[in-house]
């Protein structure tokens, strides 16, 4: 077991790559290995796409001075290529052999990018409230409203019914995905709406921002790291300001997703208006979460609900650049009846009945809360989004928390270190000039 890693209950991480192997099957594969069957006692770190590995196309001429038979399978984005190996040996000893022999970093594992990746999260799924729950945090009347600024939500998709139901997320589009699922008439699949409870805290934060959802993990809520980054190289194409990604996954020997590096290097570099917003993830531990730990993404830790100590979920270190609200949220969620298969609430029953609100709780949350508020930042101030999520920054260290770090909170969007928030028609100088209501 790696330094840091979890050694509890492993009952919960089970359940959740155990559905994840459902959807995927023979597609995937733990590491360590055998882990889903119950054989290996160590907590997963990551899954990957079963004898498969990225290369760059530089490298490709390298494998066979090693003996590593390889077939292009594709090109997911320029310059990197996604190839399947015919080996006997586990993957992750095929890639310790090509670091061996032809350098450290030439080849690396498809990882498969969860928005529950099966570690340690506590916190996957929703908790029924009233019918007549009000949104929490509030949809803001702050006069730095996101207007003009486009957020790209990266997620599971949109549902249908959430822009009629529910009134602040009137406007945002996306890709629909199914609110209850086949052959079982109104009961709500795992991971439904997890997209659509970003948006609708998004809109919270920004009321007047565009929003669009892309359905980017669409089973079981993961996606591959190829699959996913090619998905962004389109969502790119709509020249995006903000991009609000809750979720990741660990990574083999902790050097992060290499289909990532192409992104983060490439397009997301070369747009400098447009920023790249990541969860922390959910173990609850300083043990780095990709691609929120990479350089030139703003990675998110959560608060607890009494927002004066981080979430105990939360992952943590010099790493989180940010930490926000993420536990108890009250948000858009699906109509329906939601089985527990994680635990059982309330206790002694497994059903529970929603009316199109719910409390959820993750760094899946806290991460549309900052996304959010640099939205609202840039329409109130006339910054770009890294302006924005620079001056953010400042403010967030500069009332940081002992013993979590720096904080920002819902409200916050147009404050500087020398003003007053701006609510509504108050409007302090200096704050928010360029808009009015």
């Amino acid at each position: 077991m790696a330094k840091g890693k979890p050694a509890d209950d492993n009952r919960i991480p089970l359940i959740q790559v155990r559905h994840i192997i459902e959807e995927f099957g023979t597609e995937v594969e733990t590491q360590p290995p055998g882990w889903a069957a119950g054989r290996n006692p160590n907590p997963i770190e990551f899954m990957y796409r079963r004898g498969h590995l990225l290369i760059r196309d530089r490298d490709l001429r390298r494998l066979p001075d090693i003996d590593v038979p390889a077939e292009v399978i594709r090109h997911p984005v320029p310059g990197l290529a996604l190839v399947q190996v015919s080996l006997k040996e586990n993957l992750i000893d095929t890639l310790s052999r090509i670091d061996a022999r032809l350098g450290p970093g030439v080849a690396a594992p498809d990882h498969l990018l969860s928005i529950s990746p099966g570690t340690r999260c506590p916190a996957t799924e929703p908790d029924g409230v009233p019918r007549d729950a009000p949104p929490q945090p509030a949809v803001s009347t702050d006069c730095c409203d996101g207007r003009g600024v486009l957020v790209a939500v990266a997620d599971t998709g949109l549902l249908k019914s959430a822009p009629k139901l529910h009134p602040w997320l009137r406007g945002v589009t996306g890709d629909f995905e199914p609110e209850t699922g086949p052959g079982k008439r109104h009961y709500i699949p795992r991971y439904t709406a997890h997209g659509t409870f970003i948006a609708s805290i998004v809109r919270a934060m920004a009321p007047r921002a565009q929003v669009h959802v892309t359905r980017t993990f669409d089973r079981a809520g993961a996606n591959f790291e190829s699959e996913v980054v090619e998905a962004l190289y389109q969502v790119m194409d709509s020249a995006p300001d903000i991009i609000s990604l809750s979720a990741g996954t660990h990574t083999w020997l902790d050097r992060g997703p290499l289909s990532f590096r192409f992104f983060v290097d490439g397009p997301l570099r070369e747009r400098s208006g447009t920023v790249l917003v990541a969860a922390a993830g959910n173990d609850g531990l300083d043990w780095k979460f990709s691609p929120a730990k990479m350089k030139g993404v703003l990675s998110v830790g959560a608060l607890a609900s009494n927002g004066s100590a981080r979430a105990r979920f939360s992952n943590h270190g010099n790493w989180v650049k940010v930490y926000a609200p993420g536990e108890d949220l009250v948000h858009a969620y699906s109509r329906g009846t939601y089985h527990y298969h994680e635990a059982k609430k309330p206790p002694g029953r497994p059903n529970q009945k929603f009316h199109g609100m719910a409390s959820w709780s993750g760094t899946s949350f806290s991460t549309p809360v900052v996304a959010g508020l640099i939205a609202a930042r840039m329409s109130g101030t006339g910054e770009t989004a890294r302006e924005a999520a620079g001056s953010l920054l400042t403010l967030a260290r500069a009332q940081a928390l002992p013993g979590v770090g720096p904080v920002l909170r819902p409200g916050q969007a147009c404050l500087s270190l020398s003003q007053q928030p701006c609510v509504g028609l108050n409007r302090p100088p200096g704050c928010c000039g360029r808009c009015s209501r």
